[in-house]
């Protein structure tokens, strides 16, 4: 006699079995749990994987046709590939660039390819396709395609077939197979009514499995330099399906070390793991709908991790269901014991008191704004006889500091950019003396006030300049300077240190990248109203200087003037002191309070008020309360 349980699996395998049939195309995840357990809608996604996995390993006619989709194993493009070694598989490595990044809606406008046998690569593949629509310029910016290089280029219906063929018998491979998958599966569903049926190899899967918590970022770059590839990725396809191959070449000898063998160990490899905490989903039981914080506390009641959710409960079972997560975070799940939750009006309150409790508890799966003393300043020292730039822990007290920046090598970098391209001292002494024997000087690059003379009014005027740069007024003088000198450099085939000033100027530009998004951030000055836990009530936060200055609750009903008036003093306060850096915990609020001005969205309603709007301030916030929408 079959145990109920035992006969519900093989209902479902054959009903799989039948539909995959019948489509003769994979399936995907909640589709093949729909299929398994006869569900009308898409199954929860918890505990989605385990389940079907189970089925699949156990049913010899079905089998894992990438991580995350099913297919039958008698299909001639899957049987005859998933048996056979590694060693001994044909590999067709792939990239796509597009016009976005929704298959179906987004268009192809390139294919790279190259075809592995052995390991070894034998041949390669490379065509640009004419999407019928302009490309995008946040494309062409990240690729350097135009809609004008794409003129003349065959458009998919021409491009596909080669493709198809080039890769006909081969396993697929790209990285971030879904996105690249998913757009060949989607032209070729709307040219053929089909979808490709190859076994697909994932590298991002492959490495996350092979080297979780030893790469910080599982992206093509990162892993580029981690197995020193001959070719770099580039946003460009066949560039970046070279790349890829390369990785992919290492990443199976990884796997063959953990006794993967066979086209079919590798898919199974690569599929996400079964997780324990999934046992442990009773501890979100209780936990509210709603906005708010949550916090994750150990046995001795110590907090691992702090998190803001839109809907506490569903972000909150999210953790014990679906893939894994950062290996820190996993850790902290396996270690709780109790998850405490303080439901909030709105996103945005929950969003500053994560902040908040993050800085003040530091626990230690979370890597936002843990550490705001690694932070670190670009410092103009004005108040020195002769000023010099330096990186400093802390704004010093009468100078020029920008920042807080959070790499110090990359803060540093910027430094000897500055130094350079303004002729600023290097030295440290605070008041240099001209000895003869300082080699900046007698090549030029330092203006030498120590010399005295002419020399002293040109070092003013660097100064004067470099102060303008922190500052934001000076946008591209120290750029334009370094990138002229790069090109004689590299003219005069003085390779090193062209590459030198590169890196000063790559580093530059992102100190000058994130200092603005710092000052614009800062400058943003108004009221910001929210829901309440109480639906008499809206939550009023008055901003200024990146910074929280004031905070009320506002009687949705009456003039609300007198409330209205504690918010308004602070703000004109705010906006008559003279601007001072940010510390590194007021930068994180200063970003968070740049986006709600920005794009407010549907549960934030944004009052921007310049000083000369102060006068009639309360009108503006009492007019905008009734747009704030109830708590959800």
């Amino acid at each position: 006699m079959i145990a109920p349980a035992a006969q519900l699996s093989l209902d479902g395998a054959d009903r799989l079995v039948a539909r995959l049939a019948d489509r003769r195309a994979p399936l995907g995840m909640a589709e093949a749990a729909s299929s398994l357990f006869a569900l009308r809608g898409a199954p929860p996604s918890a505990l989605v994987h385990q389940l079907v996995d189970e089925v699949v390993r156990s049913d010899r006619r079905l089998v894992w046709r990438s991580p995350t989709e099913v297919a039958l194993a008698e299909w001639e493009e899957v049987a005859t590939l998933y048996d056979l070694p590694l060693e001994q598989a044909p590999f067709v490595v792939f990239d796509l660039e597009t016009t976005g990044t929704r298959p179906g809606v987004s268009r192809i406008v390139e294919i790279g390819a190259v075809r592995l046998q052995g390991f070894e690569q034998v041949g390669e593949f490379e065509r640009l396709v004419d999407p019928g629509v302009p490309v995008p310029s946040t494309i062409t910016r990240i690729t350097g395609i135009q809609t004008r290089d794409l003129r003349g280029a065959p458009r998919i219906t021409r491009a596909l077939p080669p493709f198809l063929e080039f890769a006909e018998g081969a396993v697929l491979v790209a990285h971030n197979a879904r996105f690249d998958v998913g757009f060949v599966d989607a032209e070729l569903s709307r040219l053929e009514g089909r979808r490709l049926a190859a076994p697909v190899i994932d590298t991002v899967a492959l490495a996350r499995r092979l080297l979780e918590g030893r790469l910080p970022r599982m992206n093509l770059g990162t892993l580029a330099e981690r197995f020193d590839t001959t070719v770099r990725p580039c946003h460009r396809a066949l560039a970046d399906a070279q790349a890829t191959a390369e990785v992919l070449v290492h990443l199976l000898g990884m796997a063959q070390e953990h006794g993967v063998r066979t086209v079919a160990e590798a898919v199974a490899f690569a599929a996400p793991q079964r997780r324990r905490v999934r046992l442990r989903r009773e501890l979100a039981r209780d936990v509210p709908a709603g906005p708010g914080v949550y916090l994750f506390h150990d046995a001795h009641d110590r907090v691992l991790y702090v998190g803001k959710a839109t809907d506490l409960r569903a972000r909150v079972r999210s953790y014990f269901g679906g893939s894994g997560q950062r290996r820190a975070v996993e850790h902290a799940l396996e270690a709780t014991a109790r998850i405490e939750t303080r439901p909030l009006g709105s996103e945005l309150e929950a969003s500053l008191l994560e902040l908040e409790l993050i800085l003040r508890l530091r626990p230690d799966a979370n890597r936002r704004s843990v550490n705001p003393e690694r932070s670190c300043y670009l410092t103009l020292t004005t108040d020195e006889r002769v000023p010099r730039v330096s990186v400093t822990s802390e704004p010093r007290p009468g100078a020029i500091s920008a920042g807080p920046l959070r790499s110090r090598g990359e803060a540093q970098a910027a430094a000897a950019a500055i130094r350079s391209s303004f002729r600023l001292r290097s030295c440290r002494p605070a008041r240099p003396e001209d000895d003869g024997s300082c080699l900046a000087g007698l090549l030029g690059r330092c203006a030498a006030p120590c010399r005295g003379g002419a020399a002293v009014g040109e070092y003013a005027r660097s100064v004067a300049a470099a102060a303008g740069w922190l500052r934001g007024d000076d946008g591209d003088t120290a750029v334009s300077g370094l990138r002229m000198r790069m090109a004689a450099l590299g003219a005069d085939q003085r390779f090193e240190e062209a590459a030198q000033l590169r890196d000063q100027l790559e580093a530059l530009e992102r100190v000058r990248t994130a200092l603005g998004r710092l000052r614009a951030a800062a400058a943003r000055t108004g009221v910001l109203l929210a829901a309440d836990m109480d639906d008499r009530f809206v939550q009023a936060f008055a901003c200024a200087g990146g910074r929280v200055v004031a905070r009320r609750r506002l009687p949705r009903a009456g003039d609300a003037a007198l409330e209205c008036a504690p918010l308004i003093a602070p703000l004109r306060a705010a906006l008559a002191a003279r601007p001072a850096p940010l510390r590194p915990d007021q930068a994180d609020v200063a970003h968070l309070i740049s986006a709600a001005f920005a794009r407010p969205g549907r549960s934030v309603v944004a009052v921007p008020l310049g000083a000369e709007a102060l006068a009639s301030a309360a009108t503006h916030i009492a007019g905008r309360r009734g747009r704030v929408p109830l708590r959800r």
